[in-house]
């Protein structure tokens, strides 16, 4: 067991130096990553492990009745809520072979420190061609600012790599302040809402389509629903495998984040009411 506990725990700190390596963001972007966590999850293993080598009794017998019952308690509830979350993530809406979508909202996933798209971006905008190449009539938004700690905003180099993959540049609108998803709906909406000379509304109940990873699909369909999005449904693109186990242990926990907000403040709303509180 300790040699378990030893191996789990070097394979976990080296899995966050794979990922930090394969995707190098700027220092704070490296400092705050969410990928730490397996570098916590493999510090504990390594401890509990020289802590039996140490004291021959585990770490878990020092603990009151009451600390390990709490711990269990907790640790059942969180396992049962992942576990619900994640059959979720796993069942998004996914837009048919022949359906169409007037509209197609391409999210950004993140950019280099030298402005490149990692893999698991490029393989949105790859989708997003191949959808926008067989549906001509449909007009594309590409949508990602400027992230924290980061130089550059995603939107303009998501255009240009989708014009290299042959969608014509008059088709692709970019929407370069979003910070989040929530924020990537909003300025999308009010985008195209002006190019078309039409109203909100309308843009929100007109077929779209949202593409993105496929881990990310499902709450992203939510927040636009939540929005006011009548008529939305996905495209989902890959990830590398090397970053499976973490986008859905991170998108569980941000699925997780989602529904409490929902829960305890009733947002994000309607853009529609949105735009009639800021009318009166």
């Amino acid at each position: 067991m300790i040699a378990l506990f030893i191996i789990l725990g070097i394979l976990s700190i080296s899995y966050d130096i794979t990922l930090i390596l394969l995707n190098p963001g700027t220092f704070w972007d490296n400092v705050f990553s969410f990928t730490h966590i397996w570098l916590a999850l493999g510090a504990y293993l390594i401890f509990v492990a020289i802590y039996r080598i140490k004291t021959k009794h585990s770490f878990w017998s020092v603990w009151k009745r009451w600390v390990k019952l709490t711990v269990v308690s907790l640790g059942t509830i969180a396992a049962v809520i992942s576990i619900i979350n994640l059959t979720l993530i796993l069942t998004p809406a996914v837009v048919g072979t022949d359906e169409k979508a007037e509209h197609v909202i391409l999210l950004g996933g993140g950019i280099s420190k030298d402005g490149k798209l990692p893999k698991s971006v490029m393989t949105r905008v790859e989708k997003a061609a191949e959808y926008l190449n067989k549906n001509p009539e449909s007009i594309c938004v590409v949508t990602g600012g400027t992230l924290d700690w980061l130089p550059c905003p995603e939107a303009p180099e998501l255009k240009r790599q989708l014009v290299l993959a042959g969608v014509n540049p008059e088709r692709i609108l970019v929407e370069d302040q979003a910070k989040d998803t929530i924020q990537n709906f909003q300025l999308s909406c009010k985008i195209l809402a002006e190019y078309k000379q039409t109203s909100v509304k309308e843009i929100l109940e007109t077929p779209t389509a949202v593409v993105t990873s496929r881990f990310h699909l499902r709450r992203s369909e939510r927040l636009a629903r939540r929005m006011g999005f009548t008529n939305i449904k996905g495209i989902p693109a890959a990830c590398p495998p090397v970053y499976v186990l973490h986008n859905y242990v991170r998108e569980i926990c941000a699925y997780v984040k989602l529904n409490l907000r929902i829960l305890l403040t009733g947002k994000p709303t309607s853009l529609i009411l949105l735009n009639d509180c800021k009318q009166r």
